[in-house]
């Protein structure tokens, strides 16, 4: 079953703002609401699988951030560029904040993502700025290079849940179902109010 689209989108949009707004004022961070804005969209998007992955013949996937940064590289299209950018931002972002726990099987660590994250954001910042109508991205993506890895720390601490209240298991149960298709998963977040189930698979055991 390809993992299909939330459909209780406002309220995951909610967990997730209500969450950032917490700890961004218990960390006393110096972010703007466009920040904020961006970062909560980002979430809500990427918990749909089909925002997240690159989907292929052969299924979903995630082309590597060196393989996207040789793209930029090489590519002359400046929109293109700012596109490719923007992506592994977004991808360092979400791994590095919501995957952290899964480095330590891995040949490279969080800071592999944070230092790719903190350059893309900036790149992308610097080629907006003699862009009249990107002045005001430019600001916020310089503002999210500039606190990167203070967003990596707030993203991990939401979705730990050792860190989490009992009503706040959504990301841990959603990570579960994202990763194996666990029915009992998806019954589990539909009883807390989310449908990661599209209705004509609700029958399928």
């Amino acid at each position: 079953m390809r993992a299909s689209e939330l459909v209780e989108t406002q309220d995951v949009r909610s967990f997730f703002k209500e969450n950032l707004v917490d700890l961004i004022d218990q960390r006393s961070m110096e972010v703007g609401d466009d920040v904020v804005a961006y970062v909560t969209n980002l979430l809500t998007a990427f918990v749909r699988t089909e925002h997240f992955y690159e989907w292929t013949p052969q299924g979903p996937t995630l082309t590597p951030l060196a393989m996207l940064y040789a793209e930029v590289v090489n590519t002359p299209s400046t929109k293109h560029k700012q596109q490719l950018l923007q992506r592994m931002g977004d991808v360092s972002l979400f791994v590095a904040g919501v995957f952290a726990e899964s480095f330590h099987r891995k040949s490279y660590d969080v800071d592999y993502y944070i230092d790719m994250g903190v350059a893309a954001y900036g790149s992308l910042s610097e080629s907006m700025e003699g862009q009249l109508s990107g002045q005001l991205h430019s600001q916020m993506f310089a503002e999210l290079s500039g606190c990167f890895a203070d967003f990596v720390q707030v993203l991990e601490e939401i979705s730990d849940p050792s860190n989490l209240r009992d009503d706040r298991d959504i990301v841990r149960l959603y990570k579960v179902w994202l990763r194996t298709g666990s029915q009992h998963a998806a019954k589990m977040l539909e009883r807390a109010g989310i449908n990661v189930i599209n209705p004509s698979n609700r029958t399928q055991h």
